[in-house]
């Protein structure tokens, strides 16, 4: 997994460790890094993960996992 300063990177909590009850907090650490990848004026901030391999870590969290995405810096 790439250093956090070689990479854009966003995390969301995940209440359950279920992994059928993860989808929000995918869907979220998603937006958060699309957020940060995209041009301030851009209509469609999640075109700006379009082809790029992301990296998806799981982790134990006390009250269910901490999902985190990346994706490295270009």
């Amino acid at each position: 997994m790439p250093e956090p300063e070689e990479s854009y990177s966003a995390e969301a909590e995940a209440t359950s460790r279920d992994p059928h009850d993860w989808g929000r907090a995918m869907a979220l650490a998603v937006t958060r890094l699309a957020e940060q990848l995209a041009p301030e004026d851009a209509e469609d901030i999640h075109a700006s993960l379009v082809d790029k391999d992301l990296c998806l870590n799981i982790r134990d969290d006390p009250a269910g996992v901490m999902i985190r995405v990346s994706v490295p810096r270009e």
